[in-house]
Order: C-alpha cells, then structure tokens, then sequence
C-alpha cells in the first residue's frame, strides 16, 4: 500500500505540476502582452477590484469543498448540498459587491471603478457552479482532466483579453479575462464531470461538512483579506501606478511558487487523508514530501530572488522596475509561505482546523501591526519588511503546532528546512558577489545560472539534505514497479 501511495502521490504531482505549469504559463505570456498594452494605473484598479473577488469567493466557497474530499463516504446529497449552498452565498455576495461598488470608486476617487466591479460581480455565480465539479475531480485524482480544462479555458481568454486591448479596450480586456476564463471552465468542466446528482439540501449533511470547513472558511477568508490588503493600501495611501507594480510583482511571483503549491499540496492533501490510520507510513510519506518541495521551493525562490530586475524588464520593460523591489520580498517572504502552506495539511486531515484559525487570527494580528506602521512611516520599505516578519514567524509557530498535532516530532525536518534556507542564501549572496566584482551584464548573470544550480545541489549535498543519486534511484524504481 506504501508504495502503491508514493507511486501515486508522485504521478499525480507530476500531471497536476505540468498542468499548473501550462496554466500560469500561458498566464504570464498573456500578461506580459497585456502590460505592454496598458497602464500601471488599470491593473492598480485591477488590483483593488481582486481584493473583494477573492474574499467573496473564499465566503462561497466556504471550506466544504476540502472537506469533502477529507471525508471517506461522499454521497450525492452531500454533493448536493455544497452546491445549493454555494449558489445561494454567490448570489447574495455578487449583488452586496454590485450595491457596494458606487461606494468603493468613491472612496479611492476613481468613477471608472463602479463599473468595473458590477461587471466582474458575475464571476462570483459563474465559479459557484464549478466548485463541486473540481472537487470530484481532485477526490478522484483526475489531475491530469483538471489540468487539461484549465488550460484550454485560460488560453481562450487570454486570446480574447489580448484581442480587446489590442483594440483599445483598456481595463475592460482584464475585466474580459475574468469573466471568460470562469464561464469556459465551468462550461467545460459541467460537460466532462456532470452536473449534481441532487439538488436537495440536507441540514444534517452541511452540519457536518461546516464544522470541518467553518475554520478553515475563516482562517482562509483573514488569509486572502491581507494577501490582497496591500493594492488596497498601496492604492488609498501612495497611488494607484503602485498598486499596480506591486500586482504585477505578484503575478511573477505566484507564477514559480503557485506551480509548485498548486501541484503539490492539492495531491498530498488527497493521498495522505488515505493514511490517517497507519501513522508510521503517513510521517514517512510526509517527510519525504516535505523534504523535496523544501529544496524545489528555495531553489526558484533564489533564481527569481536573484535575477529579479532582469526578470521584470525583459518580461515587462524598464517602466517596470519597480515592480522588482516587490518581486524580491515576495519571493522570499513565499518560502516561509508556502512551508505554512504544507503544515496546515496536517491540521486538516486530522481534522484539528481549530488551529488553522487560531494561527491565522494571531498572524493577521501581528501583520495588521506592521501595516500601520507602514502607513504612519509612509515608506514601502517599511510595508514589506513588516509583511516578510510576518511571515517568518507565521512559519515557524505553525511548524510546532502541526508536529504536535500530528504527534510526530523530528529535529531532521527543521534542520533540513534552515540548512536548505541558509544554502539557497549563501549561494544567491555569492553569485551577486561576483556580478558585482566582475561588473556584469545581463548575459553575464544569465550565465552564472548553471553555477548557481550546481552550487545549490553541491551544498546540499555536502550539508547531508540530498543524495541525487539515490534520490533519482528512489523515483525510478516507484516508476518501473507501477509499469
């Protein structure tokens, strides 16, 4: 059964990274059109409108869909029932946002805005029709059918967003993007999984699907309010053209680190729930798990860290680079994330999202600290370092109260953790050392990059985190058996 889950939990990574991967690919390939057709100040708006899109849809979402796929014996009534919920919370939301929207262009003094927000509204009740859809598409591990819908779906409306600006639409292309983008992959995934087996709402069922996903819903709904709080800051507080490096600073930063969470952490959250009676395989699996997404993650996070100014004017040009101070803290300030991120699976499939809330409450409380100090200083630099502190200390509390929920404390796995952080730091600050000595230039940093992968793997190597001979041995064999 052990090797029969790790062969799963790798092929199922491998589909749902390749699929990630496609799908913020073309993302960024049709972003970096679109900033070369429009204005820092239209996707500052964009930035703002995002904000209410994404705490909207945590609220509708509402943690069922992960409790559904925790929970062993789903029925169709269960099915059912999200899906009634969902419909009715998206439809009270989108009209709150549309009556809201006339306030909100008041209080940023942008008229264009009101407009702007009552048309996205639509997205809120297009996405509510999906949610049970993807969730039996992940409970069934059909990552590489999820992977191909998004993909088809975000091609076409990067097609038609491109299409728009080329022609003088402006914001509305970004608008355009949402809204076709939702109604494709609903569309798609409506015709290959099928509509809800019942449409009967049953008390009994939500009772128990909303005591597991009322924590996460507010944990993850304080989540997406300050991961999104800074274009608003930015937007109110400096000006609207900031709001707009700092969310194209976070596009290029979601593009690397969302590949490797949105591949990983959905599939290791679906094969370890299988293992919550055999805690000798589960601590096993999930360390191994940890251990290798610790070293992919530092890894992108040095090489975007490091070529981050080069990043932004080739992908953007030089009108941009301001958009590169955000990129820097973003990218570190993720590693800490996306750690957080792999705790709180343990928190969910034992069922303990009690903390997941609590931890988040004491997070955003510490973080809504550093924000008004930022704002009181009126300095960026201030706003971000205060966001990267917090993110380091979210980390490490989380560490401890997962390993205690999961009754399974191991020094190696935060050893491992700091000897990756400090190894993927000393090579980042060692390959700037010699740009800077040398002078170089773009092509000569764009040549130091197989030194610095080389260095990274050999330090690992030498600190005892990886052994890539056995490491490609352990894979290859998982792969043969299965054949």
């Amino acid at each position: 059964m052990k090797s029969a889950l790790s062969h799963n939990l790798i092929v199922n990574t491998l589909w749902s990274f390749f699929g990630r991967f496609g799908y913020l690919a073309v993302g960024l390939i049709s972003n970096i059109a679109l900033v070369r057709l429009l204005s820092p100040k239209e996707f500052g708006q964009m930035g703002v409108l995002m904000f209410f899109i994404a705490i909207a849809a945590v609220l509708i979402e509402s943690g069922l869909a992960g409790a559904l796929v925790r929970k062993q014996d789903v029925t169709e009534r269960d099915y059912g029932t999200v899906f009634i919920f969902n419909m009715v919370i998206s439809i009270a939301l989108m009209c709150l946002l549309m009556s809201a929207s006339g306030a909100i262009a008041e209080f940023y003094k942008e008229p264009g805005l009101e407009k702007i927000i009552m048309c996205s509204s639509v997205v809120l009740v297009i996405n509510a029709f999906r949610i049970t859809q993807t969730t039996k598409l992940i409970k069934q591990l059909r990552f590489r059918a999820k992977a191909a819908y998004e993909l088809i779906a975000i091609t076409l409306a990067s097609v038609l967003s491109v299409v728009l600006a080329t022609y003088g639409a402006g914001v509305w292309a970004l608008v355009a993007f949402q809204v076709s983008l939702s109604l494709v992959l609903t569309c798609l995934l409506w015709v290959s999984v099928g509509g809800v087996g019942s449409y009967s709402f049953s008390t009994e069922s939500f009772k128990k699907l909303y005591k597991f996903g009322i924590n996460t819903t507010i944990a993850s709904l304080l989540n997406s309010a300050f991961d999104n709080i800074y274009q608003l800051v930015l937007a109110k507080y400096f000006s609207m053209q900031q709001a707009g490096f700092f969310y194209q600073a976070k596009k290029l930063q979601e593009m690397p680190t969302g590949i490797l969470q949105g591949a990983m952490l959905g599939v290791v959250y679906s094969t370890l729930s299988r293992l919550q009676e055999s805690p000798d395989e589960f601590n096993n699996l999930y360390q191994q798990a940890v251990k290798y997404f610790t070293v992919m993650v530092a890894l992108i996070c040095s090489v975007v860290f490091f070529y981050s100014e080069l990043i932004v004017e080739i992908l953007y040009g030089r009108e941009w680079l301001a958009s590169a101070l955000y990129l820097k803290v973003l990218i570190v300030a993720a590693f800490f994330y996306l750690q957080e991120m792999f705790n709180r699976v343990i928190f969910k499939i034992f069922d303990k999202t009690e903390y997941i809330l609590t931890l988040e409450v004491l997070k955003k409380t510490f973080q809504a600290v550093t924000i008004c100090f930022g704002v009181f200083a009126l300095s960026v630099e201030v706003l971000l370092f205060g966001f990267l502190v917090t993110s380091i200390v979210s980390f490490f509390v989380n560490y401890y109260f997962a390993r205690k929920v999961q009754g399974y404390f191991c020094r190696v796995d935060i050893v491992n953790i700091l000897k990756i952080f400090a190894t993927a730091v000393v090579v980042v600050s060692c390959t700037g050392y010699l740009s800077s000595k040398y002078h170089m230039s773009n092509l000569g940093e764009v040549a130091l990059l197989p030194a610095m992968l080389l260095s990274y793997f050999g330090l690992l190597h030498l600190v005892g985190v990886n052994n890539l001979k056995q490491d490609f041995k352990v894979v290859l064999q998982l792969f043969s058996r299965d054949n």
